[in-house]
């Protein structure tokens, strides 16, 4: 991500704080997310969230996968909201047509909606459901693998 530092008065880019991972700390901005949005681990790290979400799960997908960038940063697509008919009364139907979500995930988003509605479903019929368990943090060291190293 480009931004500028007015300190500096010049543009610069993230390193994905670089020093602190090296350290097994989170990068700042992954830590701090306040709505616990965020995991951050290795795909290769079979214990860490950002794998079961892409790897297991397959619900975390990739911006644009038909450009093959192999991308570090996955997304778990949003479920959209139900839509109003005429008369005001909801209907079946999303406000976010998965037409559109498939223009930035590809044809995976359609699987990965599906998982996500079912198991949703599972866990408002009170049965235990690990994916929401994941995507909803309890605590924020949940979601980052071995980087819960302290900040200094």
């Amino acid at each position: 991500m480009i931004y500028f530092n007015p300190v500096s008065q010049k543009s610069e880019k993230c390193i994905d704080c670089f020093p602190r991972v090296e350290k097994g700390i989170a990068p700042a901005c992954n830590r701090q997310c306040i709505g616990r949005t965020r995991a951050y681990g290795y795909l290769d790290d079979a214990d860490s969230q950002v794998h079961q979400l892409v790897k297991k799960w397959q619900v975390a997908l990739p911006l644009h996968p038909e450009y093959g960038t192999e991308p570090n940063v996955y997304y778990v697509p949003p479920m959209s909201p139900l839509a109003y008919d005429a008369e005001g009364r909801l209907t079946e139907a999303g406000r976010l047509p998965v037409e559109v979500l498939e223009r930035y995930f590809g044809p995976a988003v359609r699987g990965a909606l599906e998982t996500l509605i079912a198991e949703r479903k599972r866990r408002q019929r009170g049965e235990p459901s690990e994916l929401m368990d994941l995507l909803i943090s309890r605590q924020w060291s949940d979601r980052f693998a071995e980087f819960t190293g302290e900040p200094v």
